[in-house]
């Protein structure tokens, strides 16, 4: 990794991929997706996102309208 190379938290790239950050979490602990571990954090570089996204043994299920909803009415 090098110095001048950014860094995306778990809820950047959950964002990205249109998934929860728990699902980002998930995947990390199954070793199923490449990552960068600093302290208990996760964190993911460009390089990681390509692997991540170009690898179709895991398929993603983005997040429907609904959750979205129960989502916010939740933390409301």
């Amino acid at each position: 990794m090098d110095a001048d190379e950014t860094l995306m938290s778990a809820g950047d790239l959950a964002a990205k991929l249109d998934v929860s950050v728990e699902t980002v979490h998930r995947m990390c602990r199954a070793r199923k997706w490449p990552h960068s571990k600093i302290g208990r954090l996760y964190r993911f570089t460009d390089e990681h996102y390509q692997i991540i996204t170009a690898t179709p043994a895991a398929p993603l299920k983005p997040r429907t309208q609904r959750k979205n909803i129960e989502r916010l009415l939740r933390s409301a």
